[in-house]
């Protein structure tokens, strides 16, 4: 059976750099402000609208709509393909798990310390049964040692753009655990700040949220063209992450 780096690497193919944050480069999600901003609007948008977001968000790839990597993403929670379902999860596992096992270090440097557990952003539809994501870092050893459900969805239901301070709720109190925050697909940052911020009232800190695609949209504006162009020509290697610069 393949490991989780010999699928990651062959999966590398699909995958866009992420850059490091500096100029014209998002300071929280690494995607692209406009001009002359530090940060992007949607992170703007969304990190105003919590009380407690997290600081450190960690993308492994850039990824377009549609794409390889956004085929995987959608289809591995949407069994619109059963016979490849389970492939699809393996391929999100790998990514991840091989990432962090990679970048871990890089991440607890940056967060100012490691993380006693790890836990996944919820569904924020009613699906039924376990979340393929939680799935995928079951699969994993040691993250899926380190998994722990610690959050249901809450009062108020997160759209687009719309983060809430209610949108999640946790499972139980935190005494000051450290967590590592995953996610499949970050887009505008509502779902995954938003679970970042109930998971940090409650008694816990997020040390950093890790997601497994960022959505570009190169067709927005020019600069975002640009922005897309330089990484998609770039090539992509598991040996750096947005943390260190290339």
């Amino acid at each position: 059976m393949a490991t989780a780096r010999e699928i990651a690497l062959e999966l590398a193919g699909i995958c866009r750099p992420v850059p490091y944050a500096g100029e014209g480069i998002c300071d929280l999600c690494h995607g692209c402000p406009n001009p002359g901003w530090g940060t992007c609007w949607s992170c703007d948008t969304v990190t105003g609208q919590l009380s407690a977001p997290c600081s450190l968000v960690v993308p492994i790839s850039l990824y377009e709509i549609p794409s390889q990597l956004h085929h995987v993403l959608r289809h591995y929670k949407s069994g619109s393909y059963p016979g490849r379902s389970s492939e699809f999860t393996t391929d999100v596992a790998a990514l991840s798990g091989h990432f962090v096992e990679r970048h871990g270090s890089c991440i607890s440097a940056e967060a100012g310390g490691g993380w006693d557990v790890i836990t996944s952003v919820p569904s924020s539809g009613t699906r039924i049964g376990q979340h393929p994501l939680v799935t995928a870092i079951k699969l994993l050893r040691p993250m899926g040692d380190q998994y722990e459900p610690l959050l249901r969805r809450g009062e108020v239901d997160i759209d687009h753009l719309h983060a809430k301070s209610k949108g999640y709720a946790p499972l139980r109190e935190l005494d000051g655990e450290r967590v590592l925050l995953l996610d499949d697909t970050y887009t505008s940052g509502a779902r995954a700040q938003s679970a970042a911020s109930a998971i940090n009232r409650a008694g816990g800190t997020v040390a950093a949220i890790v997601c497994v695609g960022r959505v570009i949209n190169p067709h927005f504006s020019s600069t975002l063209h640009d922005y897309w162009e330089a990484q998609r020509t770039t090539p992509f290697s598991f040996s750096t992450c947005c943390l260190e610069p290339f």
